[in-house]
C-alpha cells in the first residue's frame, strides 16, 4: 500500500496546517469523543494513521487505562505523536508499518481511521475490507476523508476559506491541482458497500467541512 511522503520535514507544522487547512478540524475528534462516550467504555483501540498523535491525545486523557495499537508508515509522524503524549501515561504499542502488514489478529472496541482514505488510490476498497473486519461485535469504526461526490462542489468555497486563514496561494494551487495525482476522494457509496458487507448494520454520517466528512459505524453480527 502506497502513501504519501509523510517523512518530509515539513509534517512537523502538520498540527496547525491541518486545522488551517480543515475548518472545524477538533470537531472531528471532539464529536468521536463524545460518540464512543455515549456508546461504549473502549478497552482495546485501534488508530490507523496515528502520526500526530490528535486521536492518542483526545482518547488518552479519557480512557488512560485503555490500550492502543497505534499504526502509520512515518518514523517521523509517530514521533510527533509520541511527543504529543509524553505527558500522558498511556500503554501504546507503536506500529510503524500499514494495515495490510499489521501482525495481531485483534479485534478492537474501536478502531479510528481519520484524514488518510483519501490518500490511496486502486487500494480503497482492499483497505476497507481489512479495517473493516478489526472491530468487534458491538464496536466502532470511525472514518473520515475527502469524499468524491462533494469535491466538485465545494473546492472553490474551500481554496477561498484556506486563503482567509493565510494558505498561500502556490499551497492553494497545489492542492487544487492534487486531484487524481495524490489526492483520491472516497466514494461514499463503496464505503457504505463495504461496511455493510462487513456486517456493519448502523453507519452515520457525524461531520461534514466542505468535502471532508466523518462517519460512525457500529459492527453487528459477522458474516
Amino acid at each position: 500500500m502506497k502513501s504519501a511522503n509523510w517523512n518530509s520535514p515539513t509534517v512537523k507544522k502538520y498540527q496547525q496546517a491541518i486545522r488551517n487547512k480543515i475548518p472545524g478540524y477538533d470537531l472531528i475528534y471532539e464529536q468521536m469523543l463524545a460518540i464512543i462516550e455515549a456508546s461504549l467504555a473502549p478497552k482495546k483501540v485501534l488508530v490507523v494513521g496515528a502520526g500526530g498523535g490528535q486521536e492518542l491525545l483526545i482518547l488518552g486523557n479519557r480512557y488512560p487505562q485503555a490500550f492502543y495499537t497505534a499504526l502509520d508508515p512515518s518514523e517521523i509522524m509517530l514521533e510527533l505523536a509520541r511527543k504529543r503524549i509524553s505527558h500522558v501515561a498511556l500503554k501504546v504499542d507503536w506500529q510503524e508499518t500499514t494495515l495490510d502488514n499489521l501482525s495481531d489478529k485483534k479485534e478492537y472496541d474501536v478502531v479510528t481511521c481519520h484524514l488518510v482514505l483519501h490518500f490511496l488510490k486502486e487500494e480503497k476498497e482492499a483497505f476497507l475490507e481489512e479495517i473493516s473486519k478489526k472491530v468487534k461485535v458491538g464496536g466502532l469504526l470511525f472514518i473520515s476523508a475527502i469524499m468524491e461526490e462533494e469535491k466538485t462542489k465545494t473546492i472553490p468555497f474551500w481554496l477561498q476559506h484556506m486563503k482567509f486563514y493565510n494558505i498561500s496561494v502556490a499551497d492553494c494551487e497545489r492542492f487544487a491541482t492534487s486531484f487524481n495525482k495524490t489526492t483520491h476522494p472516497l466514494s461514499p457509496s463503496l464505503l457504505q458497500k463495504v461496511l455493510q458487507r462487513n456486517g456493519y448494520e448502523t453507519i452515520i454520517p457525524y461531520f461534514k467541512s466542505y468535502a471532508v466528512e466523518g462517519y460512525v459505524a457500529k459492527r453487528g453480527a459477522k458474516t
